[in-house]
């Protein structure tokens, strides 16, 4: 079967993750997100994660389709107790990764012309994640200054500097997440 591409110039994987993210923190009401998190405490180094409540949203960003056959053969793959998220999917431009494609529970989204998610398969539950490594993944991105988003209750989006508050920026509009940037 073809696969046909959505745009004459393909997504690249970072903007796939921050596509993620603003779907995780959008539509999913994730409190907190992080695109890209690359800290080195975990194993698994997840693209974009997002936690509501006692929840976790995974999202794996795939370019190509030599990328999401070998993102299968890693360990947290075959073993999905050692992998991140009680929610997992994938994120691609369509033509890249269809729904015959998917491992049993994952989800799929497929990113449209603009930007807009199309959520083309529901994730089910992994009860069984591994959850440790979440608590390790966040607190590392704490300790690190890793940027977060997290929405605020005010409707607000400050973003810090990097001494934590000092010359803090706070800006109206329709961002309501607070973004703690740490250079």
């Amino acid at each position: 079967m073809a696969r046909k591409q959505t745009s004459l110039i393909p997504r690249t994987h970072r903007e796939l993750c921050e596509i993620a993210e603003r779907w995780l923190m959008g539509s999913q009401g994730c409190p907190v997100a992080i695109a890209e998190p690359n800290c080195i405490i975990t194993n698994e180094k997840p693209d974009a994660i997002g936690f509501k409540g006692r929840a976790s949203v995974l999202v794996e960003a795939k370019t190509s389709r030599e990328d999401f056959r070998a993102d299968l053969k890693k360990p947290f793959r075959i073993y999905p107790q050692k992998g991140m998220g009680y929610s997992r999917y994938y994120i691609c431009e369509p033509g890249i990764i269809t729904e015959d494609d998917l491992p049993e529970r994952w989800g799929l989204l497929h990113v449209l012309p603009g930007g807009r998610v199309r959520i083309i398969r529901y994730s089910r539950a992994f009860p069984e994640a591994n959850y440790a490594a979440e608590i390790s993944l966040l607190t590392a991105c704490l300790y690190i200054q890793k940027p977060l988003k997290i929405n605020t209750v005010q409707g607000r989006k400050i973003q810090f500097s990097p001494a934590f508050g000092t010359e803090a920026k706070e800006t109206e509009g329709k961002g309501d997440s607070m973004i703690c940037q740490h250079d």
